[in-house]
């Protein structure tokens, strides 16, 4: 038979800043208001409290700290005051007390429960705010973005200068900087061969212009077989990349 309690206690993120319920069976709960590094160190503070309690009185032993009653010191000169004579008195009841309480099981796995807990979250408060890194995919977008500007290699140069927050290793610089060599050498590829086209339609094909536009066309050929290697190198990088990244 179900034992039904005499009464249920009610808490809420209105009434407390910190919730921890652990169930006789599945896992435990955790609920907050407060930051998670600040939640993460509640909890280890009260796993060492339950470790090394500091006073004798109920207390100090529930919350492992010096009473401010029973473990505050003695007035001047070392005479007790009357309210302190007072609780000498019942010194007596209190330690019967203490001695149940320690008599009293913990449960068990509590401790490393609650360490779990509290790494749990300082270890999630740190991967949230662990920037995210560089990839050639957002050289890539920027590059999109910035398709409408006059110059969109530099403007994209540009943007990834600026964006200091994103993480570098020296393979993701690398790879950012072959992206955009690429984008440049075709872009300068491009140019020639306007350049080309426009001498050959304004003065047309003859011994004078054909050595010029064969350099047009040299020049042209040259860049892009340069972007071509880039592009060969970084796709090789990318494959290798990936296959360390598979099982």
């Amino acid at each position: 038979m179900t034992r039904i309690p005499d009464a249920v206690a009610v808490a809420s993120l209105d009434t407390h800043r910190l919730i921890v319920a652990v169930p006789n069976e599945g896992p435990a709960e955790v609920s907050c208001n407060l930051p998670r590094p600040v939640a993460a160190s509640v909890l280890r503070q009260l796993a060492d409290s339950l470790d090394s309690p500091a006073g004798r009185c109920d207390t100090a032993l529930a919350t492992g700290r010096p009473c401010p009653v029973h473990d505050a010191p003695t007035s001047p000169r070392g005479i007790t005051s009357p309210s302190r004579a007072l609780l000498d008195a019942a010194q007596g009841a209190g330690e019967a007390a203490a001695r149940g309480i320690r008599r009293a099981q913990r449960p068990a796995g509590l401790d490393a429960l609650l360490g779990y807990v509290a790494a749990s979250i300082a270890d999630e408060h740190q991967a949230a705010e662990e920037p995210p890194a560089l990839t050639v995919d957002d050289v890539r977008d920027a590059l999109a973005f910035n398709a409408a500007e006059r110059d969109q290699v530099l403007a994209t140069l540009r943007d990834v200068l600026l964006d200091t927050t994103a993480t570098r290793t020296p393979e993701q610089a690398l790879a950012a900087a072959r992206v955009l060599l690429i984008a440049h050498a075709r872009q300068l590829a491009a140019l020639v061969e306007v350049e080309r086209n426009e001498t050959r339609t304004r003065w047309g094909l003859s011994r004078s212009t054909r050595g010029l536009l064969t350099g047009y066309s040299s020049a042209g050929r040259s860049i892009r077989t340069y972007a071509d290697r880039l592009a060969d190198e970084q796709a090789l990088a990318e494959g290798a990349a990936n296959e360390q990244v598979e099982p």
